[in-house]
């Protein structure tokens, strides 16, 4: 009982308690927003309230636990994990459920779990990984094929059998963003951007009409007019919001059913209609917080791969915000992707909460590591230290049994 207690009280002792009331914030500030989109909706708000805080509780309940693993002990079964999660997206193929256009879903019974979703923490602890394993030779181009194969691998796995792009996209933000803080040269990724420049031809063929209209009508309305009318309707729930908003369930857009997806995808549009300019710059200073916070984190974290899975998951909260903000303001493509611990969704509200929690558990080591007197710099030099001891030591083996054989 005495170390039960004492666990207790080391957990709670270095608890991040600034990234969990922030995490907190956003949703208690998205359940507001969800009541209200949902109110003049048949059936009104109680369900989805319901289903939000059942998925916000099930997400601390994550939170807790994987906050209370040492995640660095489970990479050496990286690529046991990658195959999983190539299976786990490849399993739309018999089971997907077609929702929205996109065959993303898979249902059981009245629970839909997306996924691409929680696929994104896994693809952030593999890819850690595997650039940690080749950080002395991270400029080679073998190591950037090896890199590249990784992420294609992984995005044809979401495509293929779901046709949804948007949702693949993310997983090239958080590599590209886990690679120049791994301190890949910027030498790659002119190159990079000059090759994606010449491939825009190729890449534009490969989509489809209804993916490339979801481009095209953000310069020609007339091309997708139902896309655009979605956009539209998000860009006057905003505007006419100004500075505090028409007031709470007074939003015109919002109660009478003409701003779309507005439990979802368009949930910025209500926070723009009924709490103005202040309650979207709210929205957007609260998820800003939590991500300089992880990033934060990943600078001071223990070891280069925790210092990775922190910036993967900053990385991936990034992307997603500034792609459904722009979506809401009409500057950026409609994907499907929503707004992070705002947007009602069960499986990105615990997915998001399972990262925190993978954060916060980086950064409670890393506190226990500067309260033994190391610091995160340092034990990453006694890290690298022994993993080169280990490597000289299995050469000088192998070294010593070849001389045997030839004696």
């Amino acid at each position: 009982m005495q170390k039960i207690k004492e666990s207790i009280g080391r957990y709670f002792g270095t608890l991040d308690y600034i990234l969990l009331f922030l995490a907190l914030a956003c949703s208690a500030f998205g359940l507001v927003l969800i009541f209200s989109a949902t109110y003049a909706m048949d059936g009104g708000s109680a369900k989805y309230i319901a289903v939000q805080s059942i998925a916000i509780v099930l997400g601390l309940v994550g939170f807790v636990i994987v906050s209370s693993i040492d995640i660095e002990k489970y990479t050496p079964m990286w690529r046991l994990v990658y195959i999983i999660n190539i299976v786990f997206q490849l399993s739309l193929v018999v089971f997907g459920y077609e929702n929205g256009g996109n065959k993303s879903w898979l249902r059981f019974g009245s629970l839909g779990i997306q996924p691409a979703e929680l696929g994104k923490l896994l693809f952030v602890f593999t890819f850690a990984k595997h650039i940690n394993l080749l950080r002395y030779k991270l400029n080679k181009v073998s190591s950037l094929v090896q890199f590249g194969l990784h992420l294609i691998l992984m995005m044809a796995a979401i495509i293929l059998p779901s046709k949804d792009v948007g949702m693949s996209l993310p997983y090239v933000f958080i590599a590209v963003v886990m690679l120049f803080a791994a301190g890949l040269s910027l030498k790659w990724f002119a190159g990079g951007i000059i090759l994606t420049c010449a491939a825009v031809p190729i890449l534009w063929q490969s989509l489809g009409t209804f993916q490339r209209n979801r481009i095209l009508v953000l310069f020609n309305p007339s091309v997708a007019p139902d896309t655009y009318w979605q956009q539209q309707q998000s860009r006057i729930a905003i505007g006419s919001g100004k500075l505090l908003g028409a007031g709470f369930l007074k939003g015109n857009e919002t109660q009478n059913n003409m701003l779309p997806a507005k439990q979802t995808d368009f949930i910025f549009g209500v926070a723009g209609e009924e709490w103005g300019l202040v309650g979207c710059l709210v929205i957007v200073a609260l998820l800003m917080a939590l991500i300089i916070r992880i990033y934060y984190i990943a600078f001071h974290a223990p070891s280069q791969i925790s210092s990775l899975i922190c910036v993967g998951i900053g990385s991936m909260l990034l992307f997603q915000t500034f792609e459904n903000i722009f979506m809401c303001l009409g500057i950026g493509p409609v994907m499907g992707l929503t707004l992070p611990l705002f947007s009602y969704g069960g499986s990105s509200v615990v997915t998001n909460y399972l990262a925190i929690g993978i954060v916060v558990g980086i950064s409670q080591r890393s506190k226990r590591h500067r309260r033994h007197g190391l610091d995160g710099a340092e034990e990453l030099v006694v890290e690298t230290e022994k993993q080169e001891l280990r490597s000289f030591a299995d050469k000088a083996k192998q070294l010593l049994q070849q001389l045997k054989k030839k004696k």
